[in-house]
């Protein structure tokens, strides 16, 4: 008996020990894999079967280029559109800008015209040159065309049709020859301005050629006579870009009505105008 109760207390302890361990066993064993991976519930047993499966994946690839495309398709239209329209606007605001340019400019003319007469009149009847008028000549903005430009130097110009990219680059024509006649009516403002300083200043500012001689006033009138031709030729620029934006504006962007606009804009021919 004493051999047995000694076995039953020997083992208790193991016993327990198993019956601890036990639960956790189960537990590992029926805990559910991180991946659940299946194998393939049909097997490909014939070439129809194959044939299937590789219709069934290039169905599925035509479908996603599709709706790659279509996607594309539709950004690339709000991009032409937002072009489009930017280009518009801009062109819009060069018609504005030429206008008042032009105005300014010819109040400018009027003023070089009074001007030029007085010279001429003092060197003809030998008497000193009256008192220059006021010269008032209001602010102004002269056209641009960064939007285009930024868009050529982008690449994005290949959005348009090939006759709106025509239509635009006979503006930017249009524009780099004002450029050229802003750059030459500056220097001609500059050169008057250069001989006014020659001159000591009245108490208005203006210079006192009173005591300037018939050499003097000759090359003044030389000076005057410059500055109005440059001025002349910049408002017809003006007028021309402001004929070939406002047929743009219109939807006539074909370059026979442009150039049939920028004619009637400045009047007839530009080059006869100057012969």
């Amino acid at each position: 008996m004493a051999e047995r109760a000694e076995a039953d207390i020997s083992q208790g302890p193991a016993d327990r020990a198993k019956a601890e361990v036990a639960p956790d066993a189960e537990t590992l064993e029926i805990s559910p894999p991180m991946l659940d991976v299946h194998a393939p519930h049909e097997v490909l047993h014939t070439w129809k079967d194959f044939f299937i499966h590789i219709a069934t994946i290039v169905v599925g690839l035509f479908i996603a280029v599709a709706l790659e495309q279509s996607v594309e398709a539709i950004n690339r239209h709000h991009e032409v559109a937002a072009l489009r329209e930017d280009l518009r606007q801009e062109s819009r605001q060069i018609i504005a800008d030429a206008r008042k340019s032009e105005a300014v400019h010819l109040y400018e003319i009027r003023w070089l015209t009074t001007r030029i007469t007085q010279t001429q009149l003092a060197i003809r009847e030998r008497h000193p040159i009256g008192p220059r008028g006021t010269n008032d000549m209001p602010n102004y903005a002269s056209p641009d065309i960064p939007i285009w430009r930024s868009a050529k130097s982008g690449g994005r110009v290949a959005l348009l049709t090939k006759e709106e990219v025509n239509a635009y680059a006979e503006i930017e024509y249009v524009q780099s020859h004002l450029e050229e006649m802003e750059v030459a009516k500056n220097t001609a403002r500059y050169a008057v301005k250069s001989f006014n300083r020659e001159f000591l200043p009245l108490p208005n500012g203006d210079p006192d050629l009173s005591n300037a001689s018939s050499e003097d006033l000759h090359t003044y009138l030389g000076l005057l006579t410059s500055a109005y031709e440059a001025i002349d030729a910049y408002i017809h620029w003006l007028r021309i870009i402001n004929g070939a934006e406002s047929a743009v504006v219109d939807g006539r962007i074909s370059l026979d009505k442009i150039y049939s606009s920028e004619r009637e804009a400045a009047g007839g021919d530009f080059l006869k105008n100057f012969m």
